[in-house]
């Protein structure tokens, strides 16, 4: 874990979370996150960002470049990963391999995402995830972690690779022989897979909180510029989904300002006990896709597979 470092694209609350508890336990981390700062996470409830801090850092830049020449303007743009890179820091000022990308990610080439243990993100287009993910692909280690979080509640698809090795925990200091994951289902083939076809062991109907997640991307990549209700009627059609899988005016108020600390904090230290996981290789890891509960706390954790 001393040696691992972990790359985070988009912060949002729930990444944040998932940072500063590795952070704390010791990994390193690296920000990719070339969004305009404070504009982007002005909304994201997290203690990386205090909303004091914010409103400040607006006011001076608002108050400095009122009349000067566009390209002066565009020199004091600061990106959310410069912004976040001291307040990391300062978590664990031991750790000395922690780092900023201020790139954009679609700029990057698919050999830097390699060169990490692990690659954490949100509010990716299902176009981005598959890249990323056929980019670790070569590399059968490698963990890819996508999470989002929308009202009181959150999923997350986790792609350990296909040569991922594990010991499962059979009692006190106890560890069963190397197991690995199977089946094994690839970050690529969970998105490419036919929503209206996904089913879980006792599932007769594809979980409510999983359409949300992958319609919700699809609103935020921009793909669409309609309103969010047409937008998303659409869509459900379009995967041959019944319009009330999920309540569309609902989850249009919630897409706007979707997440809420609590659910960051708890389905974070989740995903962060996922990673610590992968890491060491010691404990099971959990099937492809958790799902979070707000309302009763409870994350499933769901085997994402076709018909």
């Amino acid at each position: 874990m001393s040696n691992a470092r972990v790359l985070y694209v988009n912060l949002t609350g729930v990444t944040c979370e998932i940072m500063k508890n590795l952070v704390l336990a010791g990994v390193a981390a690296v920000i990719c996150d070339d969004r305009e700062y404070p504009e982007a996470v002005r909304s994201v409830p997290a203690s990386f960002f205090p909303a004091k801090d914010m409103e400040d850092i607006l006011e001076k830049s608002t108050s400095v470049t009122v009349g000067e020449p566009d390209a002066k303007k565009a020199k004091k743009t600061r990106t959310v990963a410069a912004a976040v890179q001291p307040k990391v820091e300062e978590l664990n000022p031991l750790l000395l391999r922690n780092g900023i990308e201020e790139r954009s990610i679609d700029s990057l080439p698919d050999c830097y995402f390699k060169s990490f243990d692990a690659v954490v993100a949100s509010r990716l287009s299902v176009e981005q995830a598959t890249r990323i993910s056929k980019a670790l692909r070569s590399d059968e280690s490698k963990l890819f972690i996508m999470t989002d979080t929308f009202g009181l509640d959150g999923a997350a698809h986790l792609d350990f690779g296909k040569g991922h090795c594990y010991r499962r925990e059979i009692g006190k200091d106890k560890l069963s022989d190397l197991t690995k994951i199977e089946p094994y289902i690839s970050m690529e083939e969970m998105l490419a897979l036919d929503l209206a076809k996904v089913k879980g062991r006792w599932d007769k109907t594809i979980p409510a909180t999983l359409v949300k997640q992958r319609l919700l991307m699809d609103y935020w990549a921009g793909s669409d510029k309609q309103p969010f209700s047409t937008m998303a009627e659409s869509w459900l059609e379009a995967h041959n989904l019944p319009k009330g899988t999920v309540n569309v005016k609902d989850l249009g108020a919630i897409a706007k300002d979707p997440e809420i600390s609590p659910v960051c904090a708890v389905l974070g230290g989740i995903l962060g006990n996922e990673v610590i996981k992968a890491l060491t290789g010691k404990g099971e890891p959990a099937n492809n896709t958790l799902l979070f509960d707000g309302l009763d706390g409870g994350c499933r954790s769901f085997l994402l597979k076709g018909d």
